[in-house]
């Protein structure tokens, strides 16, 4: 399946007009490379095919969104062009109903802008190179703070993952935080009340 990463614009040098080359740097960034006047070339005229490359990006609106694992996580609202006419990010809209809890337990936007290099593929739907986490993203807030989930209510200290007692004060747990998904859970609850996940 061909990809839009993969159609480089044909370009030429604006000093010596010789064909440019598309590298990608150190920073693993994609630039044009002019091998005649040996340096790179930011600032091209735009070129028919490149606006046809931004035809195609604007295209890609409304796209479902998964992540690595398959698991549907919203649609693409706007994809955003670099001045090669690449993706340069996408600005992801989350759907589902429990990413959406999740990112509203953290005081975060549903939606937010996701990077070129944080995109597998692109065809008739968009794949992410990595797991969608809320989690990942910020942790989640405290009920109280600054005594909240992950926090003792009697010392202050925070919690490890699946404890039962507070390790600086000894003070028994009244609730479990889940690992995966940040949600307090009672302490005698086997599975996350949120996301389902089995509590250590």
């Amino acid at each position: 399946m061909a990809s839009i990463f993969d159609e480089e614009p044909k370009a030429r040098c604006p000093d010596c007009n010789q064909s440019l080359t598309f590298v990608r740097t150190r920073s693993h960034e994609k630039r044009w490379y002019c091998y005649g006047c040996e340096k790179y070339v930011d600032h091209l005229p735009e070129a028919p095919q490149i606006k046809e490359n931004h035809a195609r990006i604007d295209a890609l609106a409304g796209l479902q969104v998964v992540d690595s694992h398959g698991i549907l996580v919203g649609r693409v609202r706007k994809a955003i062009p670099s001045d090669s006419g690449d993706i340069k990010s996408l600005l992801l809209s989350v759907d589902k109903e429990q990413f959406k809890t999740l990112l509203e337990d953290r005081d975060l936007s549903r939606e937010f802008e996701i990077s070129h290099d944080k995109i597998a593929t692109v065809g008739d739907i968009v794949i992410l190179a990595d797991v969608f986490s809320p989690s990942s993203l910020a942790p989640p807030k405290p009920a109280d703070a600054p005594h909240g989930a992950g926090w003792c209510r009697k010392c202050g200290a925070q919690l490890l993952s699946g404890a039962k007692h507070c390790i600086k004060c000894g003070t028994l747990l009244d609730s479990t935080v889940c690992a995966s998904c940040g949600s307090t859970n009672p302490t005698e609850a086997m599975f996350c009340k949120n996301c389902g996940n089995k509590l250590t």
